[in-house]
C-alpha cells in the first residue's frame, strides 16, 4: 500500500471515528455509564491498528491488551496486584458466562457488562473498517446515526442540537470522499493528485456553506411543542389509562391496590440456606375495600441478638435448628423471616423489636429502625398436621382469632359472600374449605397479568372487581381475594407479604443452597389460622407454588415423613409389571442424567483454572497455526492432490495455487489477467512454470482439452510452484 493510499485511508478513519464517537456521547446523560473516555480511546486505538500494516493476530492481541488495561484501571485499582485482579476477572467471567448460558442477562456484573461493551465496540470498528475500505459505502450507517441521535434528542434529556450539525458535516465529508474513491477505481485513474485538489476545495466550501445555511436559516416552529406528551395524550384518548404504572418491589403502603407495574430485576438480597421457602416481612389485618391496613397495637416485645423470640410463626416441630445467611444489596429497616423463625443475629449493636400492629421485626439503634446489610437467622422447618387441620370445624367461630381475622367492610358486595358460600358448601372443615377457595382461582377462569390490571373506581370494591369483572391480575389480586372469601366463609385469615423463594444460584461449600431474590420476587400470599397449628400459608396465585409442608397423618398415629406437598394427591395407578419397569427406567435415566450433569458441573468448578489455561493455550496454538498457514498448507495440498487425476483436478489445483500464492505474498492486482499474473509470478520465482501451467489451465477451460491429460503434464509444474511457496 502506497503512502498516499495510507494517507487517504487514515483520513477516512478519522472521520469514521468522529461519526462513531457520536454514538457514545449521550451515554453519560441517559445511562449510569461512567468513564466514557476509555471507550472513546479504544475506538481510536482500534481504528488506528486497523490502518497500520500489522499482522491480524498482532492487532487482536493488542486490542485484547488494551481492553484488559482499561478494565483494570476502572475495576481493579482496589486489588493488591494485576495478577490478583486477573484471577478475579477470570472468576467473574466464568460466573457470568454461566449466567449468559442460562439467558440470565440481568444479573451480569458491571465488569463483565463493560467487557461485552468493549467487544461490541470492537465489532463496530471492524464493520466501520469494512464499510470504509472494502465496500466504500457509509450511507446506511450514517442514516442510522442520524436516526439514533434524533430519537434520543426527542425522547430523552439528551440535547442533540450540535450533534446533528456535527453528524451532517462528518457524513457529507465521508460520503464525498468515498464517492471520489469509487470513481477513481471505476475509471482506473492513476494520476489523481491534481484531480483530488480540484475535488476537495469545492467539497469543503459546499459542506461549510450547507451547514451554515442550515443552522442559521429561520425554521418553522414545531407542530407539537413536545412529542412525548402529545403521544401520551393521544394514547390516553384512544386507550384510557387504568392507572399509573408502578415499579415492582417491596412497599409498606398497601392502602390502595391495583394497576399495572414495571418489572425490576435488581437483586434485593442473596440468601444461603438449606431449605427453599418464602420470606415474610409483615402481615395486614384490616381490609378496607381498596387495600390493606395494619392494626395499631402495643409492641409485643424487645429481643437481643440470638435470643429466641416468641412470635406467631415460630416452629413447634422437633426439626433440627437450621441457619440462613442473608446479604442485602438493597437495605430496608425490616427483617425478613422464614416460617419456623427462632432468632436473628446481626453484626451491629442494638436490639430487635417486633411491632404487633405492623407485624414487622426490625433492628433498633438509638430508638430508631436501622438498616442491616447482613444478618443470620435460626429457624426450624415447619410441618403442619393434615389430621389436626381437618379437625377444625365451624364450631370454632367464637374464638378471639376468628372475630379479629374475619373482619370485612360493611359495604362488601353481597355477591362476594354468596360466592364464598357456593365454593365451600360441599366442605365441612376449615382446611378443605380453604383448599376449595385456593383451587377456585386455578380453575382456568382467572389470568395472571402484570400490565393489563385495573384500578377500582371510588364506588367499586377491589376484590369484587377482580372476582367478577376483570378476572386478571397478579399476586395482590389473588391473595387479597382469597383472604376476603375465607373471611366471608367464617375462616380466620390474613394477608401476608414479603418475597417468594427467588432463583436458585448454586451451592456453598457446605452444600447450603444459594438463592438470589430480586424486586421481581416481591410477593403476597395468604395465611389461615388453625387453633392447633397456628398460621398456615396458602398460595392462590397462578404460577406460584406453596413451599409449606403438610404431613399426611390421618391414617397413621405416628407422624409420616415430611413431604413438600400442600395437598395429598392420589398415587398414580400402575396397572402391570411392564408399567412398573417403564417407570423405574424413566426414574433411573433421570437420575443418571442428573448425576452426569452434577459431575460435569463439579469437574468444571474444580478444574476451572486448568480449563481456562488449556483454552488459552489452544487459542494460542490455533493463532500460531493460522499465522503460519502459508508454510504448512502447501504440504497438505501436495498430499491432497498427489493421487488425484480426475477431470476436475487441474481446475481445483490451479485455484488452490492462486490462494496459496496470495497467502505467500505474491498478490494478484485488481484487473490483472491470468497471463499477466503468471508473468509476475515467474519473475518473482525466476522460472517459467507458472506461465506454462496457466496455458494448460486455459486450454482445458476454453478449448475443451481433456483435463486428465493436461494434469499429467501440469502436475509437475504445479508441485514445483507449491513447494516454492513453503518459504
Amino acid at each position: 500500500m502506497t503512502k498516499k493510499h495510507y494517507g487517504s485511508t487514515f483520513i477516512l478513519y478519522v472521520f469514521g471515528f468522529l461519526l462513531l464517537w457520536e454514538w457514545l456521547r449521550p451515554l453519560d446523560q441517559i445511562t449510569p455509564t461512567g468513564e466514557i473516555q476509555y471507550f472513546v480511546v479504544f475506538i481510536a486505538a482500534s481504528l488506528l491498528l486497523n490502518n497500520l500494516p500489522f499482522y491480524s493476530w498482532l492487532r487482536r492481541l493488542l486490542k485484547i491488551g488494551i481492553i484488559i488495561v482499561f478494565l483494570f484501571i476502572v475495576f481493579g485499582r482496589q486489588e493488591p496486584s494485576v495478577v490478583t485482579w486477573l484471577i478475579v476477572f477470570l472468576k467473574d467471567a466464568y460466573v457470568n458466562m454461566k449466567l449468559l448460558l442460562t439467558a440470565n442477562v440481568y444479573d451480569l456484573s458491571d465488569m463483565f457488562r463493560t467487557f461485552l461493551f468493549y467487544i461490541l465496540i470492537w465489532i463496530m470498528t471492524y464493520l466501520l473498517t469494512y464499510w470504509l475500505t472494502i465496500r466504500k459505502r457509509i450511507f446506511i450507517f450514517y442514516m442510522m446515526t442520524v436516526v439514533y441521535v434524533t430519537v434520543l434528542d426527542t425522547f430523552t434529556v439528551y440535547n442533540g442540537e450540535w450533534a446533528i450539525v456535527r453528524i451532517v458535516a462528518i457524513g457529507f465529508t465521508l460520503l464525498s470522499i468515498l464517492f471520489f474513491q469509487r470513481l477513481i477505481d471505476k475509471e482506473q485513474i492513476r494520476n489523481h493528485g491534481t484531480l483530488l485538489s480540484k475535488w476537495v476545495i469545492p467539497l469543503i466550501m459546499m459542506i461549510v456553506a450547507s451547514v451554515f445555511i442550515g443552522y442559521a436559516a429561520p425554521k418553522a416552529g414545531p407542530i407539537w411543542p413536545d412529542p412525548v406528551p402529545f403521544f401520551q395524550s393521544t394514547a390516553d384518548n384512544v386507550f384510557p389509562r387504568k392507572g399509573d404504572v408502578a415499579r415492582i418491589g417491596y412497599s409498606s403502603d398497601d392502602s390502595s391496590l391495583g394497576g399495572p407495574f414495571i418489572g425490576d430485576n435488581r437483586t434485593v438480597f442473596e440468601v444461603k440456606t438449606p431449605t427453599k421457602q418464602y420470606w415474610r416481612v409483615e402481615t395486614k389485618d384490616i381490609y378496607t375495600g381498596k387495600g390493606w391496613e395494619g392494626t395499631e397495637e402495643s409492641i409485643q416485645g424487645v429481643f437481643l441478638a440470638g435470643e429466641e423470640m416468641g412470635m406467631d410463626i415460630a416452629s413447634t416441630t422437633d426439626e433440627p435448628i437450621r441457619k440462613a445467611s442473608l446479604d442485602f444489596k438493597i437495605t430496608y429497616p425490616h427483617i425478613v423471616l422464614p416460617y419456623g423463625f427462632l432468632s436473628v443475629h446481626g453484626n451491629e449493636e442494638g436490639y430487635f423489636k417486633f411491632d404487633e400492629g405492623e407485624k414487622i421485626l426490625s433492628l433498633n439503634t438509638d430508638d430508631s429502625p436501622s438498616k442491616l446489610a447482613h444478618y443470620e437467622i435460626e429457624y426450624r422447618r415447619t410441618a403442619f398436621s393434615l389430621k389436626e387441620m381437618r379437625m377444625t370445624y365451624p364450631s370454632e367461630l367464637n374464638s378471639p382469632a376468628t372475630v379479629k381475622y374475619t373482619q370485612l367492610p360493611m359495604n362488601l358486595p353481597a355477591r362476594v359472600q354468596e360466592l364464598a358460600e357456593e365454593i365451600t358448601k360441599d366442605q365441612d372443615n376449615w382446611f378443605d374449605k380453604a383448599k376449595a377457595i385456593e383451587n377456585f382461582f386455578k380453575s382456568g377462569d382467572y389470568v395472571y397479568d402484570q400490565t393489563d390490571v385495573a384500578i377500582p373506581t371510588e364506588d367499586q370494591d377491589y376484590v369484587d372487581q377482580f372476582l367478577f369483572d376483570t378476572k386478571r391480575g397478579y399476586c395482590d389480586n389473588f391473595s387479597t381475594s382469597m383472604v376476603v372469601l375465607l373471611r366471608a366463609a367464617g375462616i380466620p385469615a390474613r394477608w401476608a407479604k414479603g418475597y417468594s423463594a427467588g432463583q436458585y444460584n448454586g451451592e456453598t461449600e457446605g452444600k447450603d443452597r444459594i438463592y438470589k431474590i430480586t424486586n421481581n420476587d416481591a410477593h403476597s400470599w395468604v395465611e389461615v389460622y388453625f387453633p392447633s397449628e397456628g398460621w398456615v400459608p396458602f398460595e392462590p396465585t397462578i404460577g406460584f407454588s406453596n413451599n409449606a409442608t403438610i404431613v399426611n397423618d390421618e391414617e397413621k398415629e405416628t407422624t409420616a415423613p415430611v413431604t413438600p406437598a400442600i395437598q395429598p394427591s392420589k398415587p398414580n395407578k400402575i396397572e402391570n409389571k411392564d408399567d412398573i419397569k417403564k417407570e423405574e427406567n424413566k426414574q433411573s435415566k433421570k437420575a443418571d442424567s442428573t448425576n452426569i450433569l452434577n459431575k460435569i458441573d463439579s469437574f468444571i468448578e474444580k478444574s476451572k483454572y486448568i480449563l481456562v489455561f488449556t483454552f488459552v493455550a489452544m487459542m494460542i496454538a490455533v493463532g500460531w497455526l493460522y499465522w503460519q498457514r502459508s508454510k504448512w498448507i502447501p504440504y497438505v495440498l501436495l498430499w491432497k492432490y498427489k493421487r488425484k487425476s480426475d477431470e476436475d483436478t487441474l481446475v481445483t489445483a490451479y485455484e488452490e495455487l492462486l490462494k496459496q500464492l496470495e497467502r505467500f505474498g505474491v498478490k494478484r492486482n485488481i484487473g490483472q489477467t491470468l497471463r499477466e499474473y503468471a508473468n509476475y509470478v515467474d519473475y518473482h520465482f525466476d522460472t517459467t512454470d507458472m506461465s506454462a501451467l496457466t496455458q494448460c489451465y486455459e486450454r482445458a477451460i476454453y478449448r475443451g482439452d481433456k483435463l486428465e491429460t493436461e494434469w499429467d503434464y501440469a502436475s509437475e509444474l504445479w508441485e514445483n510452484l507449491i513447494k516454492r511457496t513453503t518459504g
